[in-house]
């Protein structure tokens, strides 16, 4: 791992205990919004952001409350992909992109899921077969982080979205002319 960024790998199992995994919160139930999501977020949530289109799904992430200032240093990695059977020999892919959309008269955005994700690209490699579902990549987008706001990616349905957070170092380096 590069010495100027720290990856704080999340689990894909809840968006709800999240705060005790990134800023060692107290964990809520999984029925519950953990205690430092900012209640904000849940309204606008509610308020501002639309639901799925035909075909797509909705997924939400409910980032723990971070103060203005420290949250310049995060960011949000979103990966989106699928898990499909594979052979255990070749490397598979799907194609496709992660564009930010405006949501009109409220300044905010979300994030939509563009491509095909029912046919996995893959290497010709040969051999002895280890057949097995495996999760397989998609298109994945660096976004800003804010607490302050859900985090909405509309994805095409059987698709499933992970994340992770990302935290630069504290320091920065400067460059050396050669």
């Amino acid at each position: 791992m590069p010495p100027f960024f720290a990856a704080i790998l999340m689990p894909a199992v809840t968006v709800l205990s999240l705060a005790a995994t990134v800023l060692g919160a107290v964990p809520a139930a999984a029925d519950e919004p953990a205690a430092d999501i900012d209640p904000g977020a849940i309204k606008n949530l509610e308020a501002a952001y639309p639901q799925a289109a035909e075909g797509m799904e909705r997924k939400v992430i409910l980032l723990p409350h971070v103060e203005r200032g420290p949250d310049e240093s995060l960011q949000v990695e979103l990966l989106v992909g699928r898990v499909i059977e594979t052979d255990g020999i070749n490397s598979y892919r799907f194609g496709g992109t992660i564009e930010e959309r405006n949501i009109d008269g409220w300044g905010f955005s979300y994030y939509e899921v563009n491509g095909d994700f029912q046919n996995a690209a893959s290497t010709r490699i040969g051999g002895p077969t280890d057949p097995a579902p495996r999760f397989v990549p998609g298109p994945r987008r660096t976004v800003r982080y804010n607490s302050r706001l859900p985090l909405v990616v509309m994805v095409p349905e059987g698709s499933e979205l992970r994340w992770r957070i990302w935290k630069a170092a504290d320091e920065w380096q400067t460059a050396e002319e050669r």
